[in-house]
């Protein structure tokens, strides 16, 4: 049945013309999860550093558990299991190892929903975030590079980490909470690591090719826990040490704070992050890389806030 619905908007996705098939390519890439994770990096420099910190720890946590299903799980994507599939050729590139769950789909879920969800009381910005995520979940459907059950419990996935970390950060802020909990979640990381580093994994071949190569997984395993360590990390030292405002900022303030960050995310990820994989290999210098990027998002970005308002303020003067 999730075969014949995939092969219907298959389809429709044919007939349509090739701007909007453009529309669709970019709505399942890559960049459109950027675009969701650039918003709450903004809204946690900018506007409400606490509806940031919401968003992101949802996100870095459920990006955990779904590459722990996905290494377990170990399913194949659509075209392999039915050779009438033919997956949009842009969305496919992006579209490596297994498929269940969908990861664009969680991504989008954790952090637009968290968004919305923090901001529930307007009703528009949790409505507009629900509409976002499911749009990104059925555009990998409409690409043929996910089932219905990868989008849906991705999208699940999503909203139950929203849900959690709704329970875990009042917990979490508490006195004297805060290293135990940053403790446990970095234990609870080199765990992951541990199962999905030395679990076993099935290893088929189509004409000679390995149909998913376990290393590859292994790979974006790394990066998830670098992202979650980054996130558990730049909290703790941005709540004791940092302690930076987003409130009263005006629109220079606000737009320095976004340069700022972004020059300092292009250093870890771009210089320091190819550094890290040339010396420690692909698995540890993506564990380092994104580690680092989160890190500069949470906590090594803000620490230069405030020193460059004052630098800014006495400029004018």
């Amino acid at each position: 049945m999730d075969i014949d619905y995939l092969l219907w908007l298959q389809s429709i996705r044919e007939s349509l013309p090739a701007f909007a098939q453009k529309i669709l390519e970019f709505m399942g890439s890559e960049a459109a999860i950027a675009a969701a994770v650039i918003v709450p990096c903004v809204i946690y420099w900018c506007l409400n550093k606490a509806a940031g910190t919401f968003a992101l720890l949802a996100y870095g946590s459920s990006s955990v558990c779904n590459q722990l299903v996905k290494n377990f799980v170990c399913a194949y994507r659509p075209w392999v299991r039915d050779a009438r599939v033919k997956p949009d050729p842009v969305a496919i590139k992006g579209a490596g190892g297994y498929s269940f769950p969908s990861g664009h789909t969680q991504s989008a879920a954790s952090m637009m929903i968290g968004l919305g969800w923090w901001y529930r009381k307007k009703r528009w910005p949790l409505v507009l975030s629900i509409i976002f995520a499911v749009i990104v979940g059925h555009t990998r459907n409409l690409l043929g590079v996910h089932t219905p059950q990868d989008v849906i419990v991705g999208f699940l996935e999503g909203c139950l980490f929203v849900a959690l970390a709704k329970k875990a950060l009042p917990w979490m802020e508490r006195e004297g909470n805060d290293v135990k909990a940053v403790a446990i979640g970095l234990v609870a990381t080199v765990v992951f690591l541990l199962v999905v580093t030395f679990k076993p994994y099935p290893v088929d071949y189509v004409n000679g090719e390995v149909l998913v190569d376990p290393a590859e997984m292994l790979v974006g395993c790394y990066k998830v826990a670098g992202v979650f360590a980054g996130v558990l990390v730049g909290w703790l030292v941005e709540r004791r040490y940092v302690r930076f405002e987003t409130g009263g900022l005006s629109f220079f303030e606000g737009v320095l704070r976004v340069v700022t960050g972004a020059v300092i995310i292009a250093v870890c990820y771009l210089v320091i992050g190819r550094g890290a994989i040339a010396l420690l290999g692909e698995n540890g210098g993506q564990l380092v890389r994104h580690t680092l990027v989160f890190f500069a998002v949470v906590a090594g970005a803000p620490a230069l806030f405030a020193p460059l308002g004052r630098l800014v303020g006495r400029r004018k003067s």
